[in-house]
C-alpha cells in the first residue's frame, strides 16, 4: 500500500517506464516515472483535520505527493534515513495537503477509536509479520481491488488473467478480484484464507522461488 514517493527512488526504476502500478493502497495508479493515470484524493481540509487529530492522540501521519513523503515533523528524520533513498519533508511546508493515502504510525487505542468514527473514509489497520501495526487511510470505497479493475481496464487486461501476491488485510480485496492469488508465508491468517495458495516467507525468498517455478 505504499505511496509512489516511497517507491520512486528504488523499486519502480526496475520496471519499464510505461508500466502501470497500483500504489497508495489502491488510491492511485501511476507509471514507473510517476505519471498519474488515475487517483482518488482525500481533500486538503480532511487531511489537515485528520493530521491534527492523529497527533493530538500521540500518533504520527505520513502521506505522499509526487516523489516526496510529507509527515509529522518528528518522523521526517527517520524517513530520510530509509535505505530506499526516500525524499521527505514536514507537511507544514505544504499549502495543499490532498493525497490518495495517509499512513498513521505509533498507533494506540485512542487513534483506533478516532479513525473508526470517520465513516466517510476507509481506514484499515495493517498488521504484518515484520513491522509494527499501522493504519492506511484512503477515500471511502477505495482499495486495491477497486483499483485493480481500473488498472486492468486501462491496459485491456482481463482480471482473470492476473496474479496477486500479498500478506496483509489490504491485499484481501485484491485477491478476491484476480484470477490467481498467493499469500506470503508470513501473511496474516485472513490473507492466507483469501488466497488460493501460500508460498514461502520473504526470508525464504518465497516470492522469487514461486515466480521462477511459475515462469519455468
Amino acid at each position: 500500500g505504499r505511496s509512489y514517493a516511497s517507491l520512486a527512488g528504488y523499486i519502480l526504476p526496475l520496471f519499464p517506464p510505461e508500466a502501470l502500478h497500483i500504489v497508495a493502497s489502491g488510491g492511485q495508479i501511476v507509471s514507473s516515472r510517476g505519471q498519474v493515470v488515475w487517483e482518488k484524493l482525500i481533500p486538503h481540509e480532511k487531511v489537515v483535520f485528520l493530521a491534527k487529530e492523529i497527533e493530538k492522540r500521540g500518533a504520527y501521519f505520513i502521506f505522499g505527493q509526487k516523489d516526496i513523503l510529507y509527515a509529522s515533523a518528528s518522523v521526517v528524520p527517520n524517513l530520510l534515513k530509509h535505505p530506499w533513498g526516500i525524499k521527505a519533508d514536514s507537511a507544514n511546508t505544504l499549502k495543499d495537503w490532498s493525497t490518495p493515502l495517509i499512513s498513521v504510525v505509533s498507533i494506540n487505542d485512542g487513534v483506533r477509536n478516532f479513525l473508526g468514527s470517520q465513516k466517510d473514509l476507509n481506514a484499515e489497520e495493517i498488521v504484518t509479520g515484520y513491522k509494527p501495526a499501522y493504519f492506511d487511510i484512503t477515500a471511502k470505497g477505495v482499495n486495491k481491488g477497486t483499483a485493480a479493475k481500473i488498472w486492468a481496464e486501462k491496459q485491456g487486461i482481463l482480471l482473470k488473467d492476473t496474479l496477486a501476491i500479498g500478506d496483509s488485510v489490504n491485499d484481501i480485496e485484491l485477491m478476491r478480484v484476480v484470477g490467481a492469488s498467493a499469500a506470503m508465508g508470513h501473511a496474516i491468517d485472513e490473507a492466507k484464507k483469501a488466497a488460493q495458495i501460500t508460498i514461502g516467507t520473504s526470508e525464504e525468498d518465497g516470492l522469487a522461488e514461486y515466480l521462477e517455478k511459475l515462469l519455468g
